[in-house]
């Protein structure tokens, strides 16, 4: 089944500006491709995308000490259940996990994660996780890519895994996107006045290449060889059930 790359794109909401998140919407409603949004918060834009099918979501669980969404794992899918009722897939903010955590998720009602970043790794497939979660580990993660290379961002260091089997999970930041950064000192730079505006600030937009031209240029690699993104949501549906 996973001879094929199979092309996915997915996004961490990490409380986001609502105009940044209209932002990544737009860009992957532009490219023709199916977006799913790990919640962190409520935000009137996501919520709305939700909706009207313009975006399907899941958990992004905040486990790390101090959380604003509980001091325990059941507080904090408490909190995801009440604001995001229904969800059966999770990705825990800044990857963090620990069995508890995981069990509670099962117990709650998650199917499949997507849990592990790698390192643009080639033949990634499915594991079962011994909670009897699946997990889906990401091949791209933007803020490992600008990390890795900043300024330069080339994509010609992962051509020749972009296309081999194996899951190709991306993972893109509204913030990221909606600024275009090109590198983590970049978004340091930015990030005290990110949430001082109300609307789309072009000042804090970099001119040159950065995450949304990744995003952009990685869209039309996918597509100029004859593949197209699936959705999340397809992708777990394959997945076989577990009990």
């Amino acid at each position: 089944m996973w001879q094929r790359p199979v092309f996915v794109l997915t996004a961490d909401q990490d409380w986001a500006p609502p105009w940044a998140s209209e932002q990544l919407v737009a860009a992957a409603a532009g490219l023709g491709i199916p977006l799913h949004v790990f919640r962190t918060n409520p935000c009137p834009v996501l919520d709305e995308a939700f909706a009207r099918a313009r975006i399907t979501q899941g958990w992004h669980p905040n486990f790390l000490p101090g959380s604003d969404h509980g001091g325990t794992p059941e507080r904090v899918i408490a909190y995801c259940r009440a604001h995001f009722p229904g969800c059966r897939t999770a990705r825990a903010h800044c990857f963090m996990e620990h069995t508890m955590a995981w069990d509670a998720l099962a117990a709650a009602g998650i199917v499949a994660d997507s849990q592990i970043p790698t390192y643009f790794q080639e033949g990634l497939v499915p594991l079962l996780h011994a909670s009897g979660i699946w997990r889906l580990p990401v091949y791209f993660e933007d803020d490992i890519f600008f990390r890795s290379f900043p300024l330069e961002l080339p994509l010609e260091r992962i051509q020749p895994t972009l296309f081999g089997p194996g899951l190709k999970i991306f993972n893109f930041h509204p913030t990221f996107v909606a600024a275009n950064v090109p590198s983590p000192d970049y978004y340091a730079a930015i990030k005290p006045r990110w949430f001082s505006t109300a609307g789309a600030d072009e000042q804090l937009v970099h001119a040159g290449r950065g995450t949304r031209a990744v995003l952009e240029e990685l869209a039309a690699l996918v597509t100029a060889k004859g593949f197209a993104f699936e959705s999340f949501e397809a992708l777990v549906d394959r997945l076989p059930r577990v009990g």
